[in-house]
């Protein structure tokens, strides 16, 4: 199996600690380690896995190998640099592309995808269900769904259809974000999971797949390799999910019955971290009185919080956001309007 980590977004909606440069990947929010090498480390001892691959922007690359060489990874690490940001549908075409014409893999061969800023307890958990899928053949697009812990407007879903074994389920079909309400229905029902954008495929799979959904797309994967390099920035800006997991049937979807987390908003953030006895999040130099159920981080100033509940504060060198709880996913919102 090989394991492909995605690496190349830009994490905008933990603005204003994730950047440009040093994106929400590669911040060492919880401990001594960032998500990216969490994400890593998880295949330090999977056995199934023979090839590890990291897409990323060529901005990333000089971090990226400093954060490898930090947690002395004893795996060879293959770092693939696309040649522009499109998406993860052109993340994954280039690197399928990459796979097929230069490091010759089968067109059978098995290989994961999944974002390298994601939380997974217990790894050990996960990996059993990849080795369970590594013996399995496969026809079709495997993709990894959350049952819902609660109420969450900033995941995408999946309904499910009739069960094939297992943890296997066909998919009825995908929800986008919802708005609170429909959220709430969603959470109560047993019939929808939380997208996890992993998912596992074959390149004969990828490539019988655009070729019927996404004549855009299979334009490109004809083109050989150096001509998809040179072509790369004309190719359509879009995602996995809307260029073909949801207009395929060729599809299923592996219940994960473990804590997930795509760590990918402040309030996202607050669940993971460890709190103190009034429920705050504190980094930096903070200090509170009669504050309750929030996220304080301080970069150079002292923040210092009397009577304040349900709050979000990120304090950096240059920039200073407030927020309430609950409200951080509109953050893409306040990035476009500054840059108006």
């Amino acid at each position: 199996m090989k394991i492909v980590i995605l690496a190349g977004g830009l994490g905008k909606r933990l603005w204003p600690l994730s950047s440009n440069m040093v994106p929400k990947q590669f911040l060492k929010f919880l401990d001594h380690e960032s998500l990216f090498q969490k994400t890593l480390l998880r295949f330090k001892n999977f056995k199934s896995a023979n090839d590890i691959y990291v897409v990323i922007n060529k901005n990333f690359e000089k971090i990226l190998k400093k954060q490898i060489k930090e947690i002395n990874f004893d795996k060879k690490v293959n770092i693939l640099i696309e040649p522009d940001q499109k998406n993860t549908m052109g993340a994954m075409l280039f690197t399928f592309k990459y796979l097929k014409e230069i490091a010759k893999i089968s067109e059978n061969e098995k290989v994961l995808f999944l974002p390298s800023d994601h939380l997974i307890f217990p790894k050990e958990k996960f990996l059993s269900y990849l080795d369970d899928l590594d013996s399995l053949e496969m026809n079709k697009i495997i993709l990894f769904g959350i049952r819902p812990t609660r109420i969450e407007t900033g995941y995408g879903y999946i309904k499910l259809s009739k069960k094939i074994k297992d943890n296997l389920y066909k998919i009825d079909s995908f929800l986008e974000k919802p708005d609170f309400e429909k959220a709430k229905k969603l959470f109560i029902s047993e019939k929808y999971l939380w997208n996890s954008g992993i998912f596992l495929l074959t390149e004969k799979v990828f490539k019988d797949e655009i070729k019927k959904h996404s004549s855009h797309q299979n334009k490109f994967y004809d083109l050989s390799f150096d001509n998809l390099i040179k072509s790369f920035a004309e190719m359509e800006n879009i995602s996995i999910d809307y260029a073909l997991l949801e207009k395929t049937k060729n599809i299923l979807v592996n219940i994960l019955d473990l804590s997930w987390s795509d760590v990918g908003s402040w309030d996202s953030l607050y669940d993971v971290m460890e709190k103190d006895e009034n429920l705050n999040v504190t980094k930096g130099n903070v200090l509170t009185l009669n504050t309750k159920n929030s996220l304080i981080f301080a970069k150079k100033k002292l923040i210092s919080t009397i009577g304040l509940e349900n709050i979000l504060i990120v304090e950096t060198e240059s920039e200073i956001f407030l927020a309430k709880k609950g409200e951080s996913q509109k953050v893409k919102e306040l990035i476009e309007k500054m840059k108006k």
